[in-house]
């Protein structure tokens, strides 16, 4: 968004007509009070007065109204935006858009500003209303849209109105470079207004000398008022800065800053210092001057006791030079100090000017560090207070998002800031990360739309930076197909290396496609072996993150080749290699993982206590100590059993993503050395904590039933106990046909070593006629299933049932699955033995004797022909 510098912006907001009271209100003394006191210029005091009349009864309704436009008129000249928006939620208002327009105007949201101005309504439109509307949308760099607003003004009977319009017209077309259109219009006029925009005119279109010796005279006079003269004297700056006088700019600049208590125009003043400095050659240090105002303000604020005014005048200069000082701070790479000073703005001034862009700067930072969550709360905040589009912001939350695994989400934003983009370098770098989002989001058609866009930018640009985009492109594309696994991926980094043996990350795709060798089915381990070789033999020595990764990747390279010596072998060279890299953590890992395979569970027990200990605040250190505890179980000796409960414990203690499968192993552990009362215990707590998800609930809970039927051998009362937990959790009607059949077989099993069998094979029968409903979709389902069916068979078997059991295994031979064959053969074996065969009796099997196979028995699964008989052998 272009910015401008609207001399006659707040001006045009106080410049307002009194409003007209009504018949009632005008024999109120403390009224008639409020009106002098706006008319005196304390629109603070007017205000105040008016909502204390307010809240006294018996006002009519159409003087409600009237005390309440005029409370939202006085805060409107007070600048008191946010009272202005509270007035309007407690009251209806005389032209109440208008005001609102204003009230957000002065809170700074001016999109909201334009978007309650321009809604349809039928109420007639306060006169001033396409003034605030057209300054609004200059302010906003939309020119053509504020022409339009103010073409009905410029012939308004209103004098005032007239001019301010014919001011505002002449400072957009100064602000688009159209200098010769301005001095005409404005050449008759000799009021200060005016001369200071011919001044800016005269800038504008190069006439140096015409325009200092402008602003000198405008200078000269009394007229005009503060804000005038100082916008007199940054342009005088400007000029200054276009004639490389950088040095005699600052110095300028630092006096009046240093000299003025107070001004509406500091941002301006901040910007212009900022463009001072950085034109001076080798001006890293930050001057000292900078350095007080940062921690006290300027000299002309230090008052022995200030008033509240003044305070507040003081904190926004601070606030500024704090800004400043984060801008130059950033660009000698001083990061955490320039963080530091903008988290101090950000917390201490949350309605500080520079507020949106230290938020903006600060995610810059913060992303660049991938400090995500700090990315996402700054992002969050910035969008609920702006409600607009930000390049560095939907850079940094586009960053975030892919970085997260959500492509197309950041996608969105990088096309959103490119389109936004004020100069071709933002929007190059936008559509850049938008292909490169593109190509993740699987979205080839968008990634050729973005190439084609990006190609054109950099055509027109000079040096080699379209073809490396390309090349980078097309690089990010082979290495999102082949983390995709698409069977074009290997063409694609084959065809980059071909292409780009000079690149610089030319070895990047050399270790992408062994890794995609490796995970071939099977391993390609000498595909593999060439590819590494070859990111070692490209001309010039790799820098050494890349030399990192081959020797890393062949860590991979021996795992997958089964050589688990060698991998640890290679594992300590890089450790002695690269002591400090990021991957040691990873390469520890690796070297753990293959003692723990090579059954050396002593060595792996140290590899992975290493980890947890040397690098507690990496991912990998509670997922080491969790496979610590399980090589000191590994051991077999009840110290490495007593040492593997400690570690479960403290990994369940943190309640990390760790703690279930901790707190499942402590209790494995208690129950496979018979200790079911503790390992009972142990499950309790897994059912008690927060967040457990469905799934792990469910499992836990018939675990503990399967315990509790431990203990009930001993003890019949956990028998009714294991009955009470599988009959409420039963009676979940939404309960996956896989725990119903879990739960049912085990309530079975509960009611049978409670001796209550009727129960017990109604249990069974339950899952039977769930799997009516839900047939089992997966082998656990069948597997729960037919356990439940074929121990209901043995029940009734056991009662001497034959028919129900002859039944019972014929509805468990109708389900497909491998038990299904021998459900069959049961229910026939049934029948026959007990003689309860219905129908053409079963054809018995062909057996073959030793010296016979099933060619030379044509015949044996035919049926006979009629008048023979076949006996059965």
């Amino acid at each position: 968004m272009p910015k401008t510098r609207s001399l006659f912006f707040a001006t045009a907001l106080l410049a307002l007509p009194a409003a007209m009271p009504a018949a009632g209100l005008e024999e109120a003394a403390e009224f008639v009070t409020a009106r002098q006191a706006l008319s005196d210029g304390l629109p603070g005091v007017a205000a105040v007065k008016a909502e204390r009349l307010l809240k006294n009864k018996g006002w009519t309704r159409v003087e409600t109204r009237t005390l309440a436009t005029f409370a939202a008129e006085a805060w409107t000249r007070a600048g008191e935006g946010g009272r202005i928006l509270t007035l309007a939620d407690a009251y209806d208002l005389d032209d109440e858009p208008f005001w609102r327009g204003q009230a957000l105007a002065l809170t700074g949201d001016l999109n909201g500003a334009r978007q309650v101005l321009t809604e349809e309504s039928t109420a007639p439109r306060h006169p001033r209303a396409p003034l605030l509307l057209a300054q609004i949308l200059a302010t906003l760099g939309e020119n053509a849209a504020a022409r339009d607003a103010l073409d009905p003004l410029l012939t308004s009977t209103d004098p005032a109105l007239q001019n301010h319009a014919r001011l505002l017209q002449s400072e957009i077309a100064i602000n688009e470079g159209k200098t010769a259109s301005v001095l005409p219009a404005t050449a008759g006029k000799d009021d200060a207004p005016t001369r200071y925009l011919r001044a800016r005119a005269l800038l504008k279109s190069g006439q140096l000398a015409d325009a200092k010796e402008m602003l000198q005279s405008l200078l000269a006079t009394p007229k005009g008022g503060e804000r005038l003269h100082q916008a007199a004297q940054l342009l005088q700056v400007e000029a200054l800065l276009l004639q490389r006088q950088a040095i005699e700019a600052q110095e300028q600049l630092t006096k009046f800053l240093d000299a003025t208590p107070d001004s509406p125009l500091w941002t301006e003043a901040f910007d212009l210092l900022n463009r001072a400095h950085q034109e001076i050659p080798a001006s890293s240090t930050i001057p000292e001057g900078i350095l007080r105002w940062v921690s006290v303000g300027n000299t002309a604020q230090q008052q022995p006791d200030p008033s509240p005014v003044l305070a507040e005048a003081t904190a926004e200069f601070r606030g500024h030079a704090i800004y400043l000082t984060a801008q130059w701070l950033a660009l000698q790479k001083r990061d955490d100090e320039a963080v530091s000073l903008l988290e101090a703005l950000i917390q201490l001034q949350p309605r500080h000017p520079r507020i949106s862009d230290a938020m903006k700067l600060a995610m810059e930072i913060y992303s660049s560090r991938h400090s995500d969550e700090r990315v996402r709360t700054l992002a969050d905040a910035w969008h609920k207070e702006f409600h607009t589009a930000s390049v560095p912001v939907d850079f940094a939350m586009g960053a975030l998002l892919y970085r997260s695994g959500q492509p197309g989400d950041a996608l969105k934003l990088f096309q959103n800031a490119a389109n936004v983009a004020t100069t071709l370098t933002e929007r190059r770098r936008a559509l850049f990360n938008a292909a490169v989002a593109a190509i993740s989001a699987s979205d080839f058609t968008l990634y050729q739309s973005l190439l084609g866009q990006l190609e054109q930018i950099s055509n027109a640009a000079t040096g080699p930076a379209g073809a490396d985009a390309a090349a980078m492109l097309e690089l990010e594309k082979a290495l999102f197909l082949a983390a995709q696994r698409k069977p074009e991926a290997e063409a694609a980094l084959r065809s980059f290396i071909r292409s780009h043996p000079k690149h610089p990350r030319f070895a990047d795709a050399c270790i992408a496609l062994a890794e995609w060798c490796l995970l071939a089915s099977p391993p390609r381990i000498g595909d593999a072996l060439k590819a590494l070789d070859s990111a070692t033999a490209a001309p010039g020595e790799l820098p050494p993150q890349q030399q990192q990764r081959v020797l890393y990747t062949r860590l991979w390279l021996s795992d997958a080749a089964g050589d688990l010596k060698t991998l640890i072998t290679q594992g300590a060279e890089f450790i002695k290699l690269w002591p400090q890299s990021s991957l040691i953590p990873e390469v520890r890992m690796k070297i753990a993982g293959a003692y723990y395979r090579l059954e050396d569970f002593a060595n792996a027990r140290t590899e992975f206590e290493i980890i947890a200990r040397d690098y507690p605040d990496t991912e990998l250190a509670d997922t080491a100590l969790y496979f610590a505890a399980m090589s000191a179980t590994s051991v077999m000796s009840d110290d490495g059993r007593e040492r593997a409960i400690e570690i479960w414990e403290e990994l369940a203690l943190k309640n990390g993503p760790l703690a279930i499968a901790s707190r499942r192993q402590q209790a494995l552990s208690e129950r496979l050395h018979g200790n079911h009362a503790a390992a009972l215990a142990v499950l309790d707590k897994v059912l008690a904590m927060k967040g457990l998800p469905a799934e792990q609930r469910l499992m836990t809970l018939c675990e503990k039933s399967e315990l509790l039927l431990l203990l009930g051998k001993t003890d019949p009362a956990q028998l009714d106990a294991a009955a009470d937990l599988l009959d409420a959790m039963l009676s979940d009607a939404s309960l996956p046909f896989m725990w119903k059949a879990r739960a049912g077989f085990t309530l079975a099993t509960v009611h049978h070593d409670a001796k209550r069998d009727t129960e017990a094979l109604e249990a069974c029968y339950n899952v039977l006629r769930a799997a009516d409903m839900t047939p089992p979709a997966s082998p656990a389902d069948y597997g729960w299933f037919s356990k439940a069916g074929f121990f209901g068979i043995d029940l009734l078997e056991a009662s001497r049932q034959w028919e129900a059991a002859a039944r019972l295994a014929e509805q468990i031979a109708k389900r497909p699955g491998d038990r299904a064959s021998e459900a069959r053969d049961r229910a026939t074996k049934i029948r026959l033995e007990h003689f309860l065969w219905e129908g053409p009796a079963p054809k018995p099997p062909v057996i073959l004797k030793p010296d016979e196979t099933p060619a030379e028995k044509p015949d044996a699964d035919k049926t006979p022909a009629k008048g023979t008989k076949k006996k059965a052998k």
